[in-house]
């Protein structure tokens, strides 16, 4: 879903050098994607005829975006199959991964539900989106 269909909030730019997420919590959003996401959106996030892929187009339709915005996107109307089921700490690990995937680089702390709120989606380059 692209972001222009949900109410636009307001984040601080991200810097250059922002780091979102650590390897470790990346890994374990890979699991929790496996796990309650790759039904629908694919082992590899590419999506299907009716789901939206969550690399390449994702990250340039979220570009500059408030990682709030999706994390709550994402806290109430995922996993499809059992809306709003997954803890704040699955979801921040799962856009961790979402993160990776789409060339975010990693840092030294987790990202965490309170922190995305002041976060945007970074701007990726052809280079380094999947």
């Amino acid at each position: 879903m692209a972001h222009a269909a949900l109410p636009m909030a307001h984040a601080a730019p991200a810097r250059a050098g922002t780091a979102y997420y650590t390897t470790a919590q990346a890994g374990r959003g890979a699991l929790t994607y496996q796990q309650f996401c790759a039904v629908c959106h694919g082992a590899d996030l590419g999506g299907a005829f009716d789901v939206p892929p969550l690399v390449g187009r994702f990250a340039a339709n979220w570009a500059g975006a408030p990682l709030g915005q999706l994390f709550d996107y994402m806290a109430k109307a995922m996993p499809l199959f059992a809306p709003g089921t997954l803890t704040p700490a699955q979801n921040a690990d799962l856009l961790a991964f979402m993160l990776r995937e789409n060339g975010a680089p990693a840092g030294g702390r987790d990202l965490t539900p309170e922190g995305v709120k002041t976060m945007v989606f970074p701007k990726m380059t052809a280079a380094t989106v999947k």
